[in-house]
């Protein structure tokens, strides 16, 4: 299984060569080393500088070895994502299965969905050495069908103002919140990356609905994988409220994806984890039994390096 994540933070010119990733920086003299990585080798690459020139052949091999590629805004924030397209050998089954999901069987996998994100949200608290776990703990236990009494809501405001403060804002454009939508973009890019290539419609959710979105089912999947993040930022990154994210930062952040996690008692790092657990929703929908679809379990935060 592919399991590197390549960040290029500095200029290069990035192209294919027999199956091989080349990564040749821009340099203004000829000093520059060139790199190559295998591509059966790499689950995405991350585009944060924006003078990177990327070849058309190279993009082509990129779907063709189902390896997401991330693009950054002015900021050097993710704004957007390449995944491969129809690379499933049944995906019109596939689906069918999901267009005939009906309401009820939905509504209980959001259930799931959610209690589980609470449970993490319960688990990160502990890990940082917060206050209010166990409230959450006993939230996430009254999560109804469809979590009509919206449990979700209340849960995350309790939870953000015990993680950094009770004054903490979580739509406020400050430090914390952009390390967070960081590293939610790098989490979603990967979820969307795994629906793809089981064959489902990543626009078709199960309780995100907006028309407007193409990553409704993603935005649903990846709810349970946040406070990993959230962990991550809390304590493994410093700052203060007006700094911007560094490169430091952002390769911390991007690390999110080797993390260890549970998913039913085994440790998995969050990139496999993504696959389990999009591949048990496959077995979950062909059973008709919600509790069959496999969810991570937040577990200590373990430092990473990347290229």
């Amino acid at each position: 299984m592919s399991h590197r994540h390549v960040l290029i933070s500095n200029p290069a010119k990035l192209s294919s060569r027999n199956e091989q990733l080349v990564i040749r920086p821009i340099v203004t003299d000829a000093s520059g080393d060139t790199y190559t990585i295998p591509l059966e080798d790499i689950r995405s690459v991350m585009l944060e500088d924006r003078a990177t020139i990327v070849t058309s052949a190279l993009l082509s091999k990129l779907a063709e070895f189902n390896i997401s590629l991330y693009t950054c805004d002015e900021k050097h924030l993710p704004n957007g994502v390449m995944i491969a397209y129809n690379q499933h050998s049944r995906a019109l089954k596939v689906l069918k299965s999901q267009l005939h999901m009906n309401r009820p069987f939905a509504k209980r996998l959001w259930q799931s969905i959610v209690k589980r994100k609470i449970e993490n949200q319960a688990g990160c608290l502990e890990q940082a050495g917060c206050q209010g776990g166990s409230r959450l703990r006993t939230l996430a236990r009254t999560v109804e069908s469809g979590d009509r009494s919206n449990v979700e809501s209340h849960a995350a405001r309790l939870y953000f103002q015990s993680l950094f403060s009770e004054s903490f804002v979580r739509r406020n454009d400050d430090f914390a919140n952009s390390a967070m939508n960081y590293g939610y973009a790098i989490v979603r890019g990967q979820v969307a990356r795994a629906l793809c290539s089981y064959g489902y419609l990543p626009s078709i959710g199960l309780h995100h609905h907006s028309e407007l979105n193409n990553f409704n089912l993603a935005d649903d999947f990846m709810e349970p994988f946040r406070p990993i993040v959230d962990l991550l930022v809390a304590s493994e990154l410093t700052g203060d409220e007006h700094d911007d994210l560094t490169p430091r930062h952002k390769q911390c952040l991007y690390g999110v994806l080797a993390q260890e996690v549970l998913v039913n008692n085994q440790k998995f790092n969050v990139t496999a984890a993504i696959d389990v657990m999009v591949s048990s929703f496959t077995h979950s929908i062909s059973t008709l039994d919600p509790g069959d679809l496999l969810l991570p379990s937040i577990t200590a935060i373990r430092t990473e390096v990347y290229e």
